[in-house]
This record gives C-alpha cells, sequence and structure tokens, in this order.
C-alpha cells in the first residue's frame, strides 16, 4: 500500500499567530490614551523605532510558521505515522500504529468558521497521560478520512492481513470524495440545555461558591470604606475576578458540557459536546482502567449521581477522566448506565462493607493526640502576651476538636468496600463522595500498611495503584481486616 503524505490546513498558521497579535491587542488597548496622544503630537523616532521592532518581530513570527507549515509533513506509512520538520534543524517523530490508543475530533470557535478540524492522536504512554502527542489540523473532510484511516490500521496493524473490502470502509486517499463523519449520529443518551443547568447546580462547590461570594463582600466592603484611584482600581480588579469565578461556578460546566451526547456501540463510547469548543472522541471499553461514581455535597443531599472514566492515552488534560453521564436521579442513572456498560451490574457496587469498627480506636486515639497538639501550639502562643483572653484560646481549641470529630465521622459515614467477582469499589471524600469501581486486572500494585495499634486489633490500611494520570492512580482503603486483604490480593494476583 502506497504511503499518503500531506500538510497540516494552511489555517493553522492563522491559528499559530493569531494569540501574539490578539495579546499585542490588548497591549495597545491599555495605552490607547498614550496611542492616542502620541497620533495628535505626531510620532518620535523613537516611537518609530518601537513600532518598526514590533512589526518586524509580527513579520518574522508570521514567516516562521509560514515556513513550519510549508516544510512539515504528515505520513501515513504501512504501520506508523510520521510527523517531518524540515526546517532550520530537522525533526522527524515516528509512531507506530500499534501504539495508538484513539483518534479524536476537536473544533474551536475559530475552526467552526473556517470548516476544519483539529485532530488528536493520543499514545498508550503513563509519561504522556497528561498530554496529546500529536496535533493535527485538516478541512473536516480530510479530517474525518484521516481518522478513519488511522483507526482502521489499529485494527489491521499489518497491511498483509487487510480484508479485500477496505474501500468500502474508509478510502486510501485523504482526498477522496466519500467520507465518513458522526455529525448524524443517533445518540443513546443526550443532555439538554435544562439538563445541563441542573448538572451545574448540584456539582456546584459549595466552598468555591462562598469563598468568591466572601470576596465580593470585602470588595464591596472596603471600596466603601476607603478612597483613590489606585484602591478602587485594584477592588475592581478583585470583584471582576470573584464574579467571574462564581459565574464560571454556575456555568462553566453548561458551556463545557453543552449538548452532551454518548452512545455505546460494539467495543467503544462515542462521546460529543462542547459550546465554544466541540470535543468529539471514542473510548474504547478495554481501555478504561476505572469507573468514578461522583457525588458532590449538593448531590449527597438531593440523591443525584454522575460519573466519569479513568483512562490512560484516550482524551487530553482535560478529559482524562472523561465525563460520561451527568448528574441524575439513582433510577435514571442506573438505567443509563445499563446502557453504557450492561457488562457492569452497577447497582451491586453501591451497596458497600463500611470499615470495621475497631478502627474507631485507631481514630480516637489520632483525635485526641491531635488535640493535645494543637493545645499545646495555642499554649505557646498564648504565652507571647498576645493580650487575648486565655478563655478564646480554650475555645479555638475547642472549635479544632469539634471541626476534628466533624471530619472523622464524614470520612467514616463515606469511605467503604466492596469485593466482586470481577472488579472491586471503594468510595472516600469528606462532604463530597467519589465510589471507584475497578478491574483486579487493572490494578498494578497494592501497598499494605500496619501501624502499632492497628496490628494489634489485626487491622490493616492499604493504597490501590492503578494505570491513570499522576495524581489519580491512588485509591486510598479504609481499615479493614487482615484476611480482606488477603483476599484481595489473590484477586489481584489471579485475575
Amino acid at each position: 500500500m502506497s504511503e499518503e503524505k500531506f500538510r497540516c490546513h494552511p489555517s493553522i498558521i492563522v491559528e499559530k499567530t493569531g494569540g501574539v497579535i490578539i495579546a499585542l491587542f490588548f497591549i495597545f488597548f491599555r495605552n490607547l490614551d498614550d496611542l492616542e496622544e502620541m497620533a495628535k503630537e505626531g510620532f518620535s523616532r523613537g516611537n518609530l523605532l518601537i513600532l518598526g521592532i514590533i512589526l518586524g518581530v509580527l513579520t518574522l513570527i508570521l514567516i516562521y510558521n509560514i515556513m513550519v507549515w510549508k516544510k512539515t509533513f504528515i505520513t501515513i506509512e504501512e504501520n506508523t505515522i510520521v510527523i517531518q520538520r524540515n526546517t532550520i534543524n530537522s525533526k522527524e517523530n515516528t509512531f507506530g500504529i500499534k501504539n495508538i490508543s484513539n483518534v479524536n475530533l476537536e473544533q474551536n470557535i475559530f475552526e467552526r468558521i473556517i470548516g476544519t478540524y483539529k485532530i488528536k492522536i493520543d499514545t498508550d504512554s503513563l509519561s504522556t497521560a497528561n498530554s496529546t502527542d500529536i496535533e493535527i489540523v485538516l478541512s473536516k473532510k480530510h479530517a474525518y478520512n484521516f481518522k478513519n484511516r488511522v483507526l482502521y490500521l489499529m485494527n489491521n496493524e499489518k497491511l498483509k492481513n487487510v480484508q479485500s473490502d477496505e474501500n468500502n470502509i474508509n478510502r486510501n486517499s485523504l482526498g477522496d470524495e466519500v467520507y465518513f463523519d458522526d455529525e448524524n449520529i443517533e445518540y443513546d443518551i443526550v443532555y439538554s440545555v435544562n439538563d445541563v443547568l441542573k448538572h451545574c447546580f448540584y456539582n456546584l462547590s459549595l466552598f468555591g461558591f462562598i469563598f468568591n461570594l466572601a470576596m465580593i463582600g470585602f470588595a464591596v466592603f472596603v471600596s466603601v470604606k476607603f478612597d483613590g484611584a489606585k484602591s478602587f482600581f485594584a477592588l475592581g480588579i478583585v470583584l471582576i475576578t470573584s464574579c467571574f469565578s462564581v459565574f464560571q461556578l454556575f456555568f462553566g460546566d453548561l458551556i463545557r458540557y453543552y449538548n452532551f451526547s454518548i452512545k455505546r456501540e460494539e467495543d467503544k463510547l462515542y462521546i460529543s459536546y462542547g459550546l465554544l469548543k466541540i470535543k468529539k472522541f471514542a473510548v474504547p471499553i478495554n481501555r478504561i482502567n476505572a469507573l468514578n461514581v461522583k457525588q458532590s455535597y449538593i448531590s449527597r443531599v438531593f440523591k443525584r449521581y454522575q460519573s466519569d472514566i479513568v483512562t490512560i492515552g484516550v482524551g487530553d488534560d482535560d478529559s482524562e477522566g472523561s465525563q460520561i453521564l451527568l448528574s441524575s436521579n439513582k433510577e435514571d442513572f442506573i438505567k443509563n448506565m445499563k446502557i453504557l456498560l450492561p457488562e457492569l451490574n452497577l447497582e451491586e457496587y453501591l451497596n458497600l462493607e463500611r470499615e470495621s469498627k475497631n478502627h474507631h480506636i485507631i481514630k480516637i486515639i489520632d483525635i485526641i493526640l491531635g488535640t493535645i497538639f494543637s493545645s499545646v501550639i495555642l499554649y505557646c502562643i498564648y504565652k507571647f502576651d498576645t493580650g487575648l483572653s486565655p478563655l478564646i484560646f480554650v475555645g479555638i481549641d475547642f472549635v479544632i476538636f469539634l471541626i476534628s470529630v466533624l471530619f472523622y465521622y464524614m470520612i467514616y459515614i463515606t469511605r467503604g468496600f466492596y469485593m466482586g467477582d470481577d472488579n472491586m469499589a471503594m468510595s472516600w471524600g469528606i462532604f463530597a463522595k467519589k465510589i471507584s469501581i475497578i478491574k483486579y486486572e487493572k490494578v498494578q500494585y497494592m501497598d499494605v500498611k500496619e501501624g502499632p495499634v492497628s496490628s494489634k486489633l489485626g487491622l490493616c490500611s492499604g493504597e490501590l495503584h492503578i494505570l491513570a494520570s499522576f495524581g489519580n492512580n491512588i485509591r486510598t482503603l479504609g481499615y479493614y481486616n487482615i484476611s480482606l486483604f488477603e483476599k484481595l490480593k489473590e484477586k489481584i494476583l489471579f485475575n
């Protein structure tokens, strides 16, 4: 089979240069009064020199991006994708088809206007789990043909085994007039604007909302008490930032998950969403390393559930934990989960076993030691002649004790564990709650910990490490009997 060699769509030049132009625009806009004054009084040699340097830099950036576009070629060979750049320094990256995990499509506003797609290709690598390895911009027709071509080769690593009906499935050339897209696909689950707005409310960060309201109140209070243009400007920035944060807390997910749609077909999940930036990608079922069922504090009050999946090499840094279901009541959530992952009996994993009752002894000791430590610190502060009444320090210490008890209780009622035949489930959190369902075969290794007190009680705690992006690869188990960890060890080793 002949190789296919092509360049990105020329609109990538505008995208690469546009960021610099926008940054300069804001700089000029901020100094609009100075520019107006300069225009009235005339440009001095110094001013002309500055403008000349700016235009020269812009020209050089534009020329450089044109050269990079012109000298960069993408080649699909028999079992590899080669990206070759022949500019000042020659550079060639080769990606084996067998190491590619997925091909995703994405569109920002500019690309939607131009009619192009950004192709993102992810590889099976933990080191690149939070970044996409290849990004290519193509016209819509060529983008879908490229995606189909690569996906086909992923299922046929050796071209000698390709069937004679290959051309009926995907065309060999990116220039072919026939291409396939998913614009008219009938998704199994589609969320309306009203559904996404409900998700925004149930997924609201209570702490973030209270913090930003406090910042707005502080800005208003200070602006009333103090005068001065500089302080007013600074407070204006704080107020605008806080208001924007509150807006993002309420409506950020609406912009991100607008028209959220998902479909299960054969061994893949097809997902599409986005308002300002449209994302379309497919997740192979066998690349799901964990399923997370999540509840924010508000969701726990209203008994709402949402879920995402943990993958490696599927999606990008924003979607490594790809959302598959938005907030809904338990009945709808389980019904939709049966559509997407019918091989998983979700109800089985929602009833988890709490930690051993003996672990209360460990927690009581931790609270007592923590209270003693805080008491010593507060006593040392009191000895510095702060002028405060000792009752205030006693009150602070009592509040710390109450918060410790509250946190311990919330952790206790949130944490749980279940061991099934093929999967395990565990939950954790304080006010929010997350249940993670993991196949035994997806666990890389397990750490079991035993302290002096827990060993006397016959208890252990542990950590499970799964294949996921950094910061999302550890699952912490509470205190359970040693026999449970022995059973878990056997499940991990022999599955």
